[in-house]
């Protein structure tokens, strides 16, 4: 478990770059990636031994949804292109629309 602990944390703070950055499409690559390595590994867990690795997993994931629920609020640019993850792991794209009206 320790390799797939070490795969998990490069990912998240990935994750964590690309929230800092507002990239909205490296952090659904991320997820994406990451969706598809616990899907894989699923049967393949077994003891962890470095505990103090698996905290700073934890805080990382904690700081990273607090991040991206920050950035859903108060970004449009993070918002505009994505969509919602399915229960298969798929993206779920929502349309958004293509006219803006401006007044002066």
């Amino acid at each position: 478990m320790d390799g797939l602990l070490e795969e998990l944390l490069r990912l998240e703070t990935a994750k964590h770059k690309a929230l800092l950055l507002i990239d909205a499409f490296t952090y659904d690559l991320t997820v994406r990636e990451q969706m598809e390595l616990l899907a894989t590994s699923k049967n393949t867990l077994s003891a962890c031994a470095d505990i103090e690795r698996l905290l700073t997993l934890s805080q990382l994931i904690t700081l990273n949804t607090r991040l991206l629920q920050n950035l859903l609020s108060t970004s449009p640019l993070f918002n505009a292109g994505t969509g919602e993850y399915t229960a298969q792991g798929g993206l779920s794209i929502t349309t958004v629309p293509s006219r803006v009206s401006v007044e002066v």
